[in-house]
């Protein structure tokens, strides 16, 4: 015997094969369009946990990364910012060594002429910010490291215009630099006494990667430039003689703190290394915990790419079926 399906029935199998059929497709253009599986639930295995701690770790590497980065970039410009201030030294060693020593006057005064505007470019790097923080002010970052240039240079001059000779001169600016309750540490240098915080690089591994403007031999730099600027400028009461004095003090303060800023150099550059590593490190595991997620969720190209095309095929057929029985009429049978 033969059971006839209704027309109705018949339109609801079609209409509900359509929009299985219409589902599967759109999952599947999605697997080949992202390249990852459209059901997460069965790609992880019926379990989301590890999936779900994969994605975590992965968002921790992240974090991570960023941390790394903005050490990594800070570091950078306190790099440079010390290049400048021991380029700038630099010019005040060996030249007014030789002028001084060779009782050449207008070549040693000649030189220390730009002092005053040594000191300008020394201060400025020592109050170089990054990210809208202080590199030299320690843990106090939202504040600067230094007073102005020229607050700086007048509290000396203040010191010095009085002086009676070069010996009196260079007590006199030796006393405001390290003295801990002269002008430059009670005045000059504006930053915090502590550190700022370090970094943490990697698990357990922290890095200090700030210096402070009232390190020594940063003191150092600036008292060797403010003297030569003193002697420059004549402010102090002793002769030319006196003058030279300072100025061969200057430069050879200048030569003996080059190691000095050498070394703050050297300690850097061994942090920037370590941030180097770690960001080498973090990428790399980061990388593996990727290949890990994409070993669960990616989908195959050409599997996802053969499924749609067959899918498509059953779409096409589904339309065409649909098309027939819409036209078949017992009227159009009986004609």
């Amino acid at each position: 015997m033969y059971t006839g399906v209704s027309n109705l029935a018949s339109s609801l199998q079609m209409a509900r094969a359509n929009m299985q059929t219409k589902l599967a497709l759109n999952s599947a253009g999605q697997e080949v369009a992202s390249g990852r599986k459209s059901d997460l639930l069965e790609a992880a295995g019926g379990d989301y946990s590890p999936l779900f701690a994969l994605e975590r770790s992965l968002a921790q590497f992240d974090l991570r990364a960023g941390t790394i980065r903005n050490a990594s970039a800070k570091a950078a410009a306190t790099q440079l910012n010390m290049a400048n201030i021991q380029e700038t030294l630099s010019g005040y060693g060996v030249e007014l060594l030789a002028a001084t020593d060779l009782q050449n006057q207008p070549q040693a005064f000649g030189i220390a002429n730009s002092a005053r505007g040594a000191l300008d470019r020394m201060v400025s790097a020592l109050n170089g910010q990054y990210a809208g923080q202080s590199l030299f002010a320690g843990a106090g970052v939202d504040s600067a490291a230094v007073v102005d240039a020229g607050t700086l240079y007048n509290d000396i001059a203040a010191l010095t215009l009085a002086a009676p000779d070069s010996v009196s001169v260079i007590a006199a600016v030796d006393d405001y630099f390290f003295n801990p309750a002269g002008g430059y540490m009670t005045s000059g240098f504006t930053g915090a006494a502590l550190n700022a915080p370090g970094a943490e690089i990697a698990d357990g591994e922290i890095v200090n990667y700030s210096l402070r403007g009232d390190d020594l031999a940063i003191r150092n730099a600036l008292r060797n430039v403010a003297l030569a600027a003193v002697a420059g400028n004549g402010d102090h009461g002793g002769s030319n003689l006196d003058g030279m004095n300072i100025l061969r003090e200057a430069g050879l303060g200048a030569v003996q703190t080059n190691d000095g800023l050498i070394e703050l150099r050297q300690g850097l550059g061994f942090v920037e290394q370590q941030i180097d590593n770690a960001s080498a490190r973090n990428t790399a595991t980061s990388s593996t915990f990727e290949i890990n997620r994409n070993a669960i969720l990616a989908a195959d190209p050409y599997q996802a790419a053969t499924r749609f095309q067959a899918l498509e095929g059953q779409m096409e057929a589904i339309y065409l079926m649909t098309s027939r029985l819409s036209s078949m009429r017992l009227q159009n049978y009986l004609r």
